[in-house]
């Protein structure tokens, strides 16, 4: 799936696209791979319906976690910047340059580093089942779900 950086700019700034907030879940502080994935099922696939639909969009699972809420959100993107950041992306491209759109994963959590949030590229959403960037993303969740429970025990 291919935007021009302006639509892509224009869209996001009319917040014309989808926002959805599933049912929050649980986790242990010593959580495994193979739990998250099962814990995570519910994002991958609201977030396949979404790219599947050719929409924008974001969808969070937020996370009982270590007494806290993190979230836990894939968004569509043209870079590395959450929606909140849109008014940026404009230093990267050129506003009628055509680029593919990305599948960003987004973890927010007030001490899981010292801007609370942490974004990662999977990749492009074209390629989201084809190069398995569930999996990606569950290992990214899980290093940072440990790296948020060795914060929070200093």
């Amino acid at each position: 799936m291919k935007m021009k950086v302006a639509d892509f700019i224009q869209q996001i700034d009319a917040a014309d696209y989808q926002v959805q907030t599933l049912t929050t879940a649980d986790a242990t502080e010593k959580v495994t791979e193979k739990e998250l994935v099962k814990i995570l099922q519910p994002l991958f696939d609201h977030f396949s319906k979404l790219i599947t639909s050719e929409a924008l969009g974001r969808v969070e699972q937020p996370l009982n976690f270590a007494d806290q809420t993190v979230i836990i959100a894939l968004e569509t993107g043209v870079i590395n910047l959450p929606f909140a950041n849109n008014n940026r992306v404009d230093n990267f491209f050129e506003n009628d340059a055509e680029t593919e759109i990305l599948a960003n994963l987004i973890l927010t959590s007030p001490e899981l580093n010292a801007s609370g949030l942490r974004i990662d590229t999977l990749g492009e959403v074209s390629q989201w089942s084809k190069k398995d960037l569930p999996q990606q993303a569950v290992t990214l969740v899980a290093q940072n779900l440990k790296q948020l429970a060795e914060n929070l025990a200093k």
